[in-house]
Order: C-alpha cells, then structure tokens, then sequence
C-alpha cells in the first residue's frame, strides 16, 4: 500500500485524512437554474464514502447569463452569483463530512470562451484575440469592467463559505478569465494589466486579494492553474510559476497544477490513451518546478493510474496532493481498493468519453455503457 497517499494533510486549517483530491469537473446534474440536486449530492456522498479527502465541485458561475445553457441543448454548471444558491448547500456540506470527506466549491468564469448567445453580447476578456475554431471575438474589458468582475469573484466567495464549503477553488486553468490574464497569448493589453508578468497576474492578485477580505485570514483559498498553454505565444512554466508565487503572497492556500486550453489546445488537458506508467503525471515537471517556489501546498493532477506512480511523485517531492478526474468517474471506489491493498493500476482507459460528452450528458464512464448513435 503506498504510505505518503494515505497520510493526513492539511491545507491552512483544513485537516484531510490523506492526500487525494478529486478534481473538478463538469457534472452536469444541476438543475437548469444551477441549484445542486440529489443526484449530485448521492455523487460526492459516493466519493466521500470511498474515501476520498477532498472533492472539488465543478466550476460554479459567478454572475448570470441572459440565457440559461439549456436554450443551446447544454446541461448548466452550478451557480453562486445570488443568496439564494447557499440554501440548498449545509445539508450536502454536513453529508459529505459525515462521511470523513471535505467538499470545496469552484467558481470561475469563462471569460473569452463563454458562448455569446448566453451573454447576448461579445464575451469578455482582457483583449481581443478570436477563437479561430468558433471565430468568438470577445469584448475588450474596461477597467470598471475588471473591479466588477473582481467583485463577483469576492461576493461569490463569500457566499460559499455561508454555505458551508471547506474552501473555494478558484478556476485559473484551461483558457477561462484568469488564465486569459495571465496569458501573453491572450493578453495584449498596455495598462497595468498587461505586459509584463507582474501586470499580468495583477487581475488574479486583485480577485486573491479581495475574496481574503471577505472571508477573513483562515478561511482556506486555492487556486487551478494553467502552467502552459501549449500554443506559440501562450503561458509559459516560467511565467507561471512567478505568478503563483505572486498568488501566494496576495492570500492564496493552495494551488492545483494543470495545462492546456479549452480552446486551442483542448487535447493537453486530459491526454488520451494513457497504458504505460511512462505516460502517466504529464504535468510533473511542472508541479516540481512550481514546489522549488512556493510554500504552499500542491495539488498535481493529470493522468495518474497507477499507485506506484502516485506514491513516486508524492516522494519526488512534486507535489503534496493528488488530484484525480477521469479514474474516479470510471471507477469513485479506487482510492478504497488502494487502501485495501489491492494495487491494479485504476481501470480507466483514458477514452476521453466522458471528457467529450460533458456539456450534453451527466457525467458517466462510457466504456461499459457506449453511448447510442
């Protein structure tokens, strides 16, 4: 059984009983408002139980569309951007402890990538740079624009620690806002938002800074973080990891290391067709590099199957925590099968099923169940 995965971790004052996470991802089991149903409650009540540490929710809106995602056939994500979205969460928080598990909620906001037809207007972001493969041309922000978008982020975290969640996660990965700032590729601004790396990470810093305000000096921040765009011109691991470290003085607890974009490099986020131990923790470098500059803890994710790899990369010093997806939709038993000593690698494929079917379907392993054509 490997010995680092099942030992207790903390993150600021937040105990989990051992070093994996689950990583967020889009359930699609909200209703069509964004309120949580028990469906989805049953779901992390299931992770709990297996046990895993701490489960990340999937991405929850800050601020309300126009139109809601079901007028373009997709499922909603959650939502956080009114009062009346923290009811329904102390009784799902209480559940997922009573099973030994800690729950924290992601928020985000989709920036340059957000369909227009649900905004009814241009997407925002911090410059305008088309989406050649949907050709979206976003909207340039004004500066009264990003103290506004701040202060969803900072009002959205507020209310999530009024609904009990163990922390938030911001989500600065994948191509979303954040990243969209941090990004040369994206980012072609010439006031104090853009240019260098320090002006660039000024818009998370200021969102880091003023949610710390709100939620007092305790309450534990993290942050997904694209470390490479893996596109000519887009976020380096360099760049990345001095905005982290820039992060982590603002307020920031916490960092779950990713790559890739949504939009341009879509297949770097979650690599397919994963067999050999060779190919698995595809972000390690990066989880090392980001380890060598911060003091806070790091949760790596992408592409772990197998215990041996899990337990080397704990013991490589790469990261403090594991973050898994796809292993745990195709199998939220295997942290429980680990513990138990049987050590098979986890059985997911790496199909990427789930990953490009999770706009439309609740989430669910195909490979049993192929979908209907």
């Amino acid at each position: 059984m490997p010995e680092l995965l099942f030992q207790p971790g903390r993150i600021k004052r937040l105990e989990l009983r051992n070093r994996v996470v689950r990583s967020a991802t889009f359930e699609g089991m909200a209703t069509d408002e964004g309120l949580p149903t028990d469906r989805l409650r049953d779901l992390y009540c299931r992770l709990a139980e297996a046990e895993v540490g701490l489960i990340i929710t999937c991405g929850a809106t800050i601020e309300a569309w126009q139109k809601r995602p079901s007028a373009l056939g997709a499922l909603s994500p959650l939502a956080i951007y009114d009062d009346r979205f923290i009811e329904p969460w102390p009784e799902i928080v209480d559940a997922v402890h009573a099973k030994g598990a800690k729950l924290a909620l992601q928020i985000g906001h989709n920036g340059r990538m957000e369909p227009p037809e649900l905004r009814e207007s241009p997407p925002l972001a911090p410059s305008v740079v088309p989406i050649e493969a949907t050709g979206v041309i976003p909207r340039e922000m004004t500066r009264n624009d990003i103290a506004e978008v701040v202060e969803l982020f900072g009002q959205a975290c507020g209310r999530a620690k009024a609904a009990g969640f163990d922390a938030v996660e911001f989500h600065g990965a994948h191509g979303n806002l954040i990243t969209n700032f941090m990004s040369p590729f994206t980012n072609h601004r010439d006031d104090e938002y853009g240019g260098s790396v320090d002006n660039r990470a000024r818009f998370p810093v200021e969102v880091v800074r003023r949610c710390r305000e709100l939620v007092g000096p305790d309450y534990p921040l993290l942050m997904k973080m694209s470390f490479d765009d893996f596109i000519p011109g887009g976020l380096r691991v360099e760049d990345a990891v001095r905005i982290a470290a820039l992060l982590a003085v603002a307020g920031l607890d916490g960092i779950e290391v990713s790559g890739g974009t949504l939009s341009e490099s879509k297949e770097r986020i979650a690599v397919k067709g994963i067999a050999k131990s060779i190919q698995e923790a595809y972000f390690r470098a990066y989880g090392k590099a980001l380890k060598e500059r911060v003091d806070i803890p790091v949760i790596l994710v992408g592409g772990m199957r197998s215990p041996e790899v899990v337990e080397e990369v704990l013991r490589q010093g790469a990261a403090d925590f594991i973050s898994l997806c796809r292993p745990l939709i195709r199998e939220p038993e295997l942290v429980q099968r680990w513990k138990g000593g049987d050590r098979r690698k986890a059985a997911c494929i790496s199909c990427n099923q789930c990953y490009d079917n999770w706009m439309f379907r609740p989430l669910r392993c195909y490979v049993e169940e192929p979908l209907e054509t």
